[in-house]
């Protein structure tokens, strides 16, 4: 028999598309649960031995480095004490390099001062100090990179007014000496006094050239 539905498609009755599925053909009675279950047990018991095996692997691994850390901690206390040593030989290398060079600037430094001499002026002794609080200007609170100064004791063929005029004509003449003046901060008279030399009276003085 041929059924006609001659309704407008709004008014059809809809079929659901589940309608169709025959559910009789899926007996839960007929699932494998026991197996499904023991494979799931299976999988967890894998799972976790999967877990302790990596857990002990890293255990292992973990206390292998720290051994071979224990072992070579003496040697890198060892090597970080020679490094130290080597970096303390380094900066005393690179003083005494640093004071070679200014002693190998000591001929010159004579040939100007003999260049500086003027009439009347004699030196008799020439010595560094080095004491803390010799360097004039670094105890005025001025930098200095070499300490102390150079002092230069002599002689000036007068006394009173004319030798301190000689001693100053001197210490202007050391100052307008560049090769001679260039490393010190600056030239002062630290000293003088009456002396006799050879039945003569002389001035004593000490002049201090500061270094810088």
């Amino acid at each position: 028999m041929i059924e006609i539905n001659l309704l407008p498609e709004e008014m059809k009755k809809k079929v659901s598309p589940f309608a169709k599925l025959n559910f009789s053909v899926f007996n839960l009675q007929k699932l494998p649960v026991l197996s499904i279950a023991a494979g799931f047990a299976g999988l967890l018991v894998v799972v976790q031995v999967l877990v302790i095996v990596m857990s002990l692997y890293s255990k292992f691994t973990l206390a292998s480095l720290t051994k071979k850390y224990d072992a070579i901690a003496p040697k890198k206390r060892e090597a970080d004490a020679l490094k130290a040593k080597s970096d303390a030989i380094t900066k005393r290398v690179n003083a005494i390099d640093e004071l070679m060079g200014k002693r190998f600037s000591w001929a010159k430094k004579l040939n100007a001062l003999s260049d500086s001499m003027t009439p009347g002026i004699w030196l008799s002794e020439m010595d560094y100090d080095e004491r803390p609080g010799a360097n004039v200007k670094a105890a005025k609170g001025q930098a200095s990179g070499m300490p102390g100064r150079l002092l230069l004791n002599g002689y000036a063929a007068g006394v009173g007014e004319q030798g301190l005029a000689l001693v100053g004509k001197f210490i202007k003449s050391l100052k307008e000496n560049e090769t001679f003046y260039s490393d010190f901060s600056d030239i002062e008279l630290v000293a003088s006094k009456s002396d006799k030399a050879e039945g003569q009276e002389v001035m004593n003085f000490k002049i201090g050239c500061v270094f810088k």
